[in-house]
């Protein structure tokens, strides 16, 4: 996928308040949001914390750390804790039609357990 803002363009269109809270997205198109240069930045920094994870999948501690500096982080963006739960299924819908015959139910589940993962440590940090 070229474009990880598909993810936020769905989320935007599906959960039309999140995207007031993100102050430099609120009020424009899809297609504006396609091509702006913030909203890749930040599905990259997603892609990147996922990825991440993968990577460290066997160190359970770091994972859970960089999670939990994260959730903490977006405190100070004053995030909703329900958002968190959001990015995940976005994620799925945006990822699935792209993997065609090879995206399978085990693999949805997969990806799915991943993100509830992120978003219980994430959360478990915001609401200290």
């Amino acid at each position: 996928m070229k474009n990880w803002c598909i993810i936020f363009i769905i989320l935007f269109e599906t959960h039309p308040d999140v995207q007031d809270v993100f102050m430099p997205f609120k009020g424009l198109t899809r297609e504006e949001l396609r091509h702006n240069s913030e909203l890749k930045t930040h599905a990259l920094r997603i892609m990147g914390t996922v990825e991440k994870c993968l990577a460290r999948i066997n160190e359970p501690k770091k994972v859970f750390e960089m999670l939990h500096e994260l959730g903490a982080r977006h405190i100070m963006y004053t995030a909703k804790v329900d958002y968190i739960d959001l990015v995940g299924p976005q994620f799925i819908l945006a990822i699935a039609p792209n993997l065609g015959d090879k995206w399978t139910s085990e693999a949805e589940e997969a990806w799915s357990d991943l993100f509830k993962m992120i978003s219980s440590i994430m959360k478990g940090a915001m609401t200290l």
